[in-house]
């Protein structure tokens, strides 16, 4: 049974988000809840929204099927997922300031940091709650910049599930496993309507979660794996895609003296669209590169681990330097 909770996990929320998304889908179509086309936007006809909702649902459904006995223990992942959630439909309904979305997710953070899944960088108990609410906070931004043309994100994070469903193959059942699971069939079903041309966007209630979930599975990796070395980069390197283009939109933004939540058009998707890539082929790209990260993500748990610095490293500077010449920083 304890191999079976995983596999429950993920059909129950490929289930639930199969019979939702279309819902919402219509729902959102007669109630003029779209995202339409602007300066910021790449597609030319209003979209629905609120794919997030079936999400949401998917994700919570998916690892609930544990039973409390096992997720008794998660109630501040719980808790802080449905902050997140909610706020980020709130602000799919009407615009939310940027501080306010930040504090939320410093909440959401300071949730976790209560938890079992706490970052633990030193003997602080402040330092740490600190550290986990802005690790927490990065990758929930990450995935929310990185929701930008059809099929990216949810296809990327349902990579990075799969990157971890394939960690916790042989361990026992686990809220990470339940998680990890749930993840990789929320983004399975959620791409049937999502990969290029899009029927439905998840909107920030979709990519804010997205990006709590992942953060919370590198969390659950360290919690399992405490100490230092290659082990470190695992998480990092699984996300390295949409924590990179986070990184270098905050650095481009401040360095021309904009807030970081300013929106541009110079994401590696934005320029791979100007140089005349269309929306399948760069979805398609971001897959791939993500595959390559999980692999790489992989050596750093193989007994000749030191491998992987070197690795990851080109890895990451081919990607920088192509970022830059793409025009990233521009």
């Amino acid at each position: 049974m304890t191999h079976l909770h995983g596999w429950l996990s993920g059909l129950a929320a490929f289930a639930v988000c199969m019979v939702i998304l279309p819902l919402v889908r219509r729902l959102a179509m007669r109630s003029g809840l779209t995202d339409a086309p602007g300066a910021l936007k790449i597609h030319a006809v209003p979209i629905p929204r609120l794919g997030g909702v079936a999400l949401g649902c998917s994700l919570l459904t998916g690892i609930s099927i544990g039973g409390a006995a096992l997720f008794s223990p998660a109630l501040g992942f719980y808790l802080a997922l449905v902050l997140i959630w909610t706020f980020g439909l709130i602000d799919d309904l009407r615009s939310l300031p940027p501080e306010l979305k930040l504090v939320v997710q410093f909440g959401a953070g300071l949730l976790l940091a209560r938890t079992q899944w706490e970052l633990i960088i030193s003997g602080s108990s402040i330092l740490n709650a600190a550290t986990t609410c802005l690790f927490v906070a990065v990758f929930v931004n990450a995935f929310n910049f990185f929701d930008g043309a059809d099929g990216i994100a949810g296809g990327v994070a349902g990579i990075v599930g799969l990157g971890y469903v394939l960690l916790y193959a042989n361990q026992e059942a686990s809220v990470g496993r339940a998680v990890a699971w749930s993840l990789l069939g929320s983004c399975a079903a959620f791409l049937l309507f999502n990969f290029p041309p899009a029927k439905i966007f998840m909107g920030d209630s979709g990519s804010t979660v997205l990006g709590l979930v992942v953060a919370f599975l590198g969390l659950d990796f360290y919690r399992a794996h405490r100490g230092s070395g290659a082990h470190l980069l695992l998480p990092l390197a699984f996300a390295g895609l949409p924590l990179l283009d986070f990184f270098l939109a905050v650095f481009r933004r401040i360095r021309k003296g904009s807030s970081p939540f300013a929106g541009d058009r110079r994401h590696f998707y934005d320029l791979l669209f100007q140089r005349g890539w269309s929306a399948r082929p760069v979805a398609l790209g971001a897959y791939g590169v993500t595959s390559i990260l999980v692999v790489g993500g992989w050596l750093c748990i193989q007994p000749d681990s030191w491998f992987a610095i070197p690795v990851l490293s080109a890895t990451f500077a081919f990607m920088l330097i192509a970022a830059i010449r793409l025009g990233s920083l521009q």
